[in-house]
């Protein structure tokens, strides 16, 4: 237990910490949904305990990330990839079988999204930390989504929060 002195400077801490991630936080909420901004607002943004950006930080950053892959929001991407485990990734298989040639025009339309998705990724993937990678890997042919949408998808977070901790350049 906290004698009264310590318990106020964590305390202090605490509201500095979160006025800081408040300010890193706010030139980016834009970025999320209005659905999830409304939930966010309800469930979390009016707690009365300490750390609520905190809480939602990592809907931001979410957000954020999925703005730079998708390139609405500058984010410095870098070099693309050469890794070979990424470079081997490839939709074909996911879009013959979800769209068959009679549903050429589909078929057409996913192979060219998933082509986009995985050059905007190519530049992030690098960066991402490997413990990511190889969480994200696991999810790649889950089968509702595309796989360069759920690798996306998986992503987004981690280069959010490489914006969040000034680690990558990111202007809204």
């Amino acid at each position: 237990m906290l004698v009264k002195a310590d318990q106020q400077v964590e305390k202090d801490k605490c509201l500095t910490d979160e006025t800081t991630l408040k300010a890193k936080l706010e030139p980016f909420w834009y970025l999320v949904t209005p659905d999830e901004n409304q939930r966010l607002m309800r469930d979390y943004m009016k707690e009365v305990d300490f750390q609520t950006y905190f809480t939602v930080a990592s809907f931001v950053a979410s957000a954020l990330g999925r703005a730079c892959i998708d390139r609405r929001v500058s984010c410095g991407p870098g070099e693309p990839t050469t890794e070979a485990v990424f470079s081997a990734l490839n939709s074909d298989s996911y879009c013959h079988v979800k769209f068959p040639d009679d549903k050429a025009s589909e078929l057409r339309n996913c192979l060219d999204g998933e082509n986009k998705r995985k050059a905007n990724l190519a530049g992030y993937w690098a960066a991402v930390r490997p413990e990511t990678r190889s969480y994200c890997l696991q999810f790649f042919q889950s089968g509702k989504f595309t796989p360069f949408q759920v690798l996306s998808g998986c992503v987004a977070r981690d280069v959010g929060d490489q914006c969040l901790k000034q680690t990558r350049l990111c202007r809204p």
